[in-house]
């Protein structure tokens, strides 16, 4: 007891002693840092929109610590680009002791100034290291593009988006009364956070893509994880009243919602013509149609969270050679992937009915990884119709299939077969049960599939592409 009595002051020193030591440190010049990476390269950055985070990390490989005298962007306060060491955001830093066999992260983003030009440039900075005398770089690398921005803008009439440069939607942009946004073939639109494409009552969007230069919407994050990213940005609104909307040869993925088109309006034509369009990867639906009157041909939509395509609260609609397919794997999806519904639930908890007055499938696909794929959804009271017709298609479901007049000479719940589905490739493969299905007197209407390729008169196949 009396020997514990005397060891003990020393056990509670030993920490403090231990805490005391001063490391060895490597004054050598020849002391070099090892990094995780020599250069950090963004990719795209649209001028004024900050970029994704990049980091680096810096090894001392050494036994022996090593004391940093100068962390530095080689551009000083002017460059573009910004850094974090160790917590901070600095310029500038220096004097800091980077221990034997330890290590420290350093972080960088980029903002790109406008320079009112075209063509993309190339940024280039670098941070410097400076210890014992011994400098290295880390470089950094990013491609800046000025764009055409919208921040809650209502647009002017008639007004042309041509694919000189991108154009970026921050909060809205919104079609005025009565007016036209016509979008040119090649043009790139990008869309900031929960932004949104409106067009008012009255109003037209055209968007006129070609086969060869397409019109593409998605987010405004361009870095490589950003590439296939859900939910960047909001949705496509064409709203209650909107008329002679088209879409062709578009791609729109990425969003929350690809498109949301609203009820008929006084318009004498469809709503929304919709051709050669490919949506994907939403976050929550791919079509939302709330009673409109909407053609869809040479449609492919694929991965969207609840719903490729919900024809809600009635209305009027003819699909031919398209595919949906809903093959969503980020989440559990518990929906079909196309889903029929005439009615809707007020606020005064009274059910309302609205008439499906036509919903056509024409030589299409229906497909995904659940057991139905196919909802029909209808609550008749009095004489408010519910028609609809799936001829000549490949459908997933397990739902009651009888009606003759209903289901005309489909396949049911055999193989599509695609190309490469994990590589958004939904070309068919060979032993497609797809193949040569399509009705011929639909197919010579649409001489050409989605990858602009023929499609056969006599046998054409079921959705949006001919085997070829």
């Amino acid at each position: 007891m009396h020997l514990l009595r005397f060891l003990l002051p020393f056990f509670f020193l030993l920490p403090f002693v231990n805490s005391c030591r001063r490391d060895v440190l490597d004054e050598d010049s020849s002391a070099a840092l090892v990094f995780s990476r020599d250069t950090v390269v963004f990719d795209t950055v649209f001028t004024t929109v900050g970029s994704a985070t990049r980091n680096f990390k810096v090894y001392n490989f050494s036994s022996k610590a090593v004391r940093i005298s100068s962390i530095q962007l080689a551009g000083s306060s002017t460059s573009q680009f910004r850094i974090n060491v160790d917590g901070l955001p600095v310029v500038s830093t220096g004097d800091i002791l980077l221990r034997g066999g330890d290590s420290m992260y350093v972080f960088v983003d980029v903002t790109v100034n406008p320079n009112n030009s075209n063509s993309p440039l190339m940024i280039e900075d670098s941070v410097v290291f400076v210890t014992n005398g011994n400098v290295q770089r880390v470089i950094l690398n990013a491609v800046g593009q000025d764009a055409h921005f919208h921040f809650n803008e209502v647009l002017d009439c008639n007004e042309v988006w041509t694919n000189d440069k991108p154009h970026v939607i921050y909060g809205f942009a919104i079609i005025p009364s009565c007016c036209k946004l016509t979008i040119n073939a090649g043009t790139r639109v990008h869309l900031h956070k929960n932004a949104v494409l409106a067009a008012d009552s009255c109003a037209t969007l055209e968007v006129l893509g070609t086969a060869s230069s397409k019109v593409t919407f998605q987010g405004d994050r361009l870095e490589p994880e950003y590439a296939e990213e859900p939910g960047q940005w909001g949705y496509i609104w064409l709203s209650a009243g909107s008329k002679n909307n088209i879409i062709d040869w578009a791609v729109i993925k990425n969003g929350s919602v690809g498109i949301l088109c609203d009820t008929l309006g006084a318009s004498s034509n469809p709503t929304l013509r919709i051709t050669n369009t490919e949506i994907r990867n939403m976050a929550l639906y791919g079509i939302v149609a709330q009673g409109t009157w909407m053609q869809g041909d040479n449609l492919l939509i694929n991965n969207c969270a609840e719903v490729c395509l919900l024809l809600y609260i009635g209305g009027r609609y003819e699909f031919r050679h398209s595919t949906f397919a809903n093959y969503w794997d980020i989440s559990n999806r518990t929906t079909s992937s196309v889903s029929i519904v005439n009615w809707y639930e007020g606020s005064d908890n009274v059910i309302y009915n609205r008439p499906m007055t036509q919903c056509d499938f024409l030589n299409c696909i229906i497909d995904g990884d659940k057991e139905n794929e196919l909802l029909l959804d209808s609550i008749v009271t009095g004489n408010v119709p519910f028609q609809y017709k799936f001829s000549h298609c490949l459908i997933k479901t397990d739902i009651n299939t009888q009606n003759a007049t209903r289901f005309v000479a489909n396949i049911f719940n055999q193989p599509a077969n695609y190309t490469n589905r994990g590589e958004r490739d939904y070309t068919l493969a060979p032993g497609s049960a797809a193949i040569n299905i399509g009705d011929p007197a639909v197919g010579v209407l649409l001489p050409l599939d989605l990858a602009n390729l023929p499609r056969s008169s006599t046998q054409p196949d079921a959705g949006a592409y001919e085997r070829q």
